[in-house]
This record gives structure tokens, C-alpha cells and sequence, in this order.
């Protein structure tokens, strides 16, 4: 009885996270040679699906559309195709993305959070 308890309870925290909702704001920096550069993604669940644009307030650029965006088995896939800026990333059981953002051939890695990250 333990046992079929333990896996129940399993399957249901499993179920749960990929039923999340992840509309809302996602803050994330990267490292880029010793600079921290903060992102923000806005995304948003519409009738056609997800929709998102992202921010790079240290670079003071604001709404960049994002081309592409996907949630399936709690990966985020994020791509700015005409900057070659694609997010990949896992949903955790912190809700927090811990992936990875490529461009130009770099890789980065970037966890997203909704807690708000401060510039220092």
C-alpha cells in the first residue's frame, strides 16, 4: 500500500508540472566574458497558442518579438530567428527554466526565474 501511495503521489507532482501555466514574466542574465546581462521573456498564452518577446533592459532593448515559442513536457523552447537567439530550457520542480541560450555559434548558460533579478 506504501508503495502504490509513494508512486500515486509521484505520478501526480509529474502531471502537475507539466499542466503548469507559464504565462508571465521569466528573468534570467547570462554571462558574457565576465559582463552580466540581464533578459527578460514575456510570455503569454493566446488563442493561436504561446506568444513571447523578450527584453534586454542592460542593453536598454525592449519587446523584441520572439519568432518561435513552445512548452511540451516542461521544455521551453524560445527563438529569435533574425538575431540566431534560441532559449532551451527544462522546467524544475522550483519552477525555475535552467537551460541554455545559443547564439552565433556561443552558449550560454541561463536559468529563468519570476522573481525579478536586480542589476548590479
Amino acid at each position: 500500500m506504501k508503495k502504490a501511495l509513494v508512486v500515486l503521489a509521484v505520478v501526480l507532482a509529474s502531471v502537475s508540472m507539466f499542466g503548469q501555466n507559464i504565462s508571465g514574466k521569466w528573468y534570467g542574465k547570462l554571462n558574457l566574458n565576465g559582463k552580466e546581462l540581464r533578459v527578460v521573456f514575456h510570455i503569454s498564452n493566446t488563442k493561436s497558442g504561446l506568444k513571447a518577446t523578450m527584453d534586454s533592459p542592460d542593453q536598454k532593448a525592449f519587446g523584441i518579438p520572439v519568432t518561435y515559442t513552445s512548452f511540451n513536457d516542461s521544455i521551453i523552447k524560445l527563438e529569435i530567428s533574425n538575431a540566431g537567439i534560441e532559449y532551451l530550457g527544462t522546467l524544475n520542480s522550483e519552477f525555475n527554466f535552467v537551460g541554455v541560450i545559443k547564439q552565433s555559434g556561443e552558449v550560454f548558460p541561463v536559468i529563468l526565474t519570476t522573481e525579478k533579478i536586480a542589476k548590479k
